[in-house]
């Protein structure tokens, strides 16, 4: 049964993850964040991730979800969860966490938060996927030099965007880049807070 494979933290790397999104996944470098994709909150890379991500599809219930973080303990509550449902007995549903007035939900959390600053960093398998698309789409060998052009090949565009939006930059700061963000992250990763009314996040004095 599938809710057996929910304590099951066995790990595969997954092949083929264009545009899959998953956060911590992208923390660790096992996915590219390419700008843009599905967001997926299960670790699909686990087959705990993939047997509740099924159950999750199948069910329209969501019970928790199976993260790189997810303990033995906390496995093991979620298939008692998941069993108390299929026999019909009464289970809370999980309420995630709430980013009042965010302008996207999903790149909202800490984790994203985290994914998106490590994506900016240099990566050989991100700049080749920058340059197959310039190969690809504009028969260029390398992005050009003026400011705009061709920016949607980098996953860094969106990334930066992303970012100030995040943080309440109201146009694009050329100061803070892929170094600046990782030094920020590192200091102010304990510190941040999420201001409701303003919809970003913000350094708690």
């Amino acid at each position: 049964m599938l809710t057996e494979q929910l304590t099951d933290k066995t790990e595969t790397k997954l092949k083929g993850t264009s545009r899959l999104v998953i956060w911590d996944r992208i923390s660790t470098r096992d996915i590219i964040f390419e700008g843009k994709g599905l967001v997926i909150e299960n670790d699909l890379f686990t087959v705990a991730g993939r047997a509740n991500q099924i159950l999750q599809n199948l069910s329209k219930k969501n019970f928790g979800y199976v993260t790189i973080n997810s303990s033995k303990n906390d496995l093991e509550n979620l298939k008692n969860k998941w069993q108390d449902y299929l026999i019909d007995k009464p289970v809370e549903e999980f309420r995630p966490a709430e980013f009042k007035n965010s302008k996207i939900s999903e790149i909202s959390g800490l984790p994203a938060v985290k994914a998106l600053i490590i994506s900016l960093q240099a990566n050989p398998e991100k700049e080749k996927i920058t340059k197959d698309c310039l190969k690809k789409i504009y028969k260029l060998d390398e992005m050009p030099k003026e400011k705009g052009a061709h920016s949607f090949c980098d996953p860094n565009t969106y990334t930066f965007a992303y970012l100030g939006m995040l943080f309440g930059d109201e146009k694009p700061d050329e100061t803070k880049d892929a170094t600046w963000w990782l030094d920020f992250w590192n200091k102010n990763e304990k510190k941040l807070n999420w201001n409701s009314d303003k919809g970003i996040y913000e350094v708690k004095k």
